[in-house]
């Protein structure tokens, strides 16, 4: 143990003694560590945003759509139920695209999510103030509705908007809603991209009926083009996928048309996931080749060192160092370089990723945190200590096997 502290020293003080040759040395493996420590950290960072936005979208959720001529209905609704024991609710589901006022005093762009009681199981985000829709004020097409948070603040100056008043129309038709109910902020832009919402001011929830028959279409709308099963467990979404597809294409006569089409969110997130850490490789690789033109320098060093230090070496051989001793201090002088190009790249890595997300999070909505995992950091630093050793091999060999007479002749 003596003699590899004795190793170290000697290398850490041929690396001081000649520091500008040892910086540009590591300058490769500097630009390769530091690159792939960021483009990891921002991309295990980036996936583990849309995963937990995937993952607050999917759920225990899946949202089925009519695709043909025909609209799903109540009776389709109840036999669901009836047959499909993992279904814990169903409620309608489509999102409209209006207007909101507060006593004519401004008006605001709106998008209107309808559907019934099980509407509030489906979501992510708990209500804060208030409560949310029944089943009779449903069936009653009673006009309440809830709203998000940021849009109370909005329209009222307050979160706390219970009791209000507000017009929601679409197109010339509507009607006043009471607020019932004021639910926390969906910051999800991809819930955003998958619901069509996100570029309104006004984000509201109404039983489909009552705006249905605000707006004057309850006599023209027949049915629901897309409904959301809520179920007791994701595990069961396949299952429960295929026998939905079955029972509606059945009840309609459209089997093997197509025309009943299923999104299970959990699938979405399994292929998203899977693409992300395909394309976290791929940069990976590429930012590799620069680790390969780093190794490739501090070999090139290296063999520069054996040729300066021939005489050292020759002297220390005279006075009866093995051939493993001088071997082993330059690999342990090309490890220490390795090292401390990886020390400083997962330095500058880290601290890039960090401003990478600053800079995302200042200009911009979204908000991305780098994930730094400490078992990946000390994989860098162990990688940096063997493209040292792997690529420290040759001159190390060299040197080793000189000659101490020839060495010693050497000038």
């Amino acid at each position: 143990m003596s003699k590899f502290i004795e190793y170290c020293k000697i290398a850490f003080f041929n690396i001081k003694a000649n520091k500008v040759r040892a910086l540009l040395t590591m300058l490769g493996i500097i630009i390769g560590i530091s690159s792939v420590v960021a483009i990891v950290s921002l991309g295990n960072g980036f996936k583990k945003t849309i995963n937990d936005e995937l993952a607050s979208l999917a759920g225990n959720t899946l949202e089925v759509y009519s695709m043909g001529d025909f609209n799903l209905t109540d009776d389709d609704i109840e036999a669901l139920m009836d047959k499909e024991r993992h279904i814990l609710g169903i409620t309608p589901n489509m999102i409209l695209r209006g207007e909101a006022s507060y006593k004519d005093l401004k008006t605001y762009s709106m998008d209107v999510t309808l559907g019934n009681e099980i509407l509030d199981q489906s979501s992510k985000y708990d209500l804060i103030y208030g409560r949310y829709f029944t089943k009779e004020e449903c069936d009653y097409c009673e006009k309440v509705c809830v709203l998000d948070k940021s849009s109370a603040r909005k329209m009222f100056g307050t979160e706390n908007a219970v009791g209000m008043t507000i017009d929601l129309y679409y197109g010339n038709r509507g009607g006043t809603f009471r607020i019932i109910g004021i639910r926390d902020d969906n910051s999800s832009q991809i819930a955003d991209l998958f619901m069509g919402t996100g570029n309104s001011d006004i984000k509201v929830e109404a039983p489909f009926k009552s705006f249905i028959d605000a707006i004057g279409l309850s006599g023209y709308i027949e049915g629901y083009y897309d409904i959301v099963l809520l179920l007791d467990d994701s595990e069961h979404s396949s299952e429960v996928l295929d026998h939905t597809k079955a029972i509606l294409e059945a009840r309609h006569d459209v089997r093997g048309e197509g025309t009943i089409f299923a999104i299970d969110y959990n699938m979405v997130l399994q292929a998203v996931s899977s693409s992300l850490t395909m394309v976290t490789l791929l940069i990976m690789l590429v930012a590799a080749i620069s680790l390969f033109v780093g190794g490739i320098g501090v070999m090139n060093i290296m063999l520069v060192s054996v040729t300066e230090r021939t005489r050292e070496i020759g002297i220390r051989k005279a006075l009866g160092a093995r051939t493993g001793s001088i071997l082993t201090q330059f690999l342990v002088e090309s490890a220490s370089i390795s090292l401390l190009g990886g020390i400083i790249g997962t330095i500058l890595g880290l601290a890039g990723a960090e401003f990478v997300c600053l800079m995302i999070s200042t200009f911009s909505t979204s908000k991305l945190a780098a994930d730094f995992n400490p078992i990946f950091i000390l994989g860098i630093a162990l990688f940096s200590i063997s493209i040292g050793i792997v690529f420290g091999i040759v001159p190390a060999r060299k040197a080793a096997k000189l000659s101490p007479i020839e060495a010693l002749r050497h000038r």
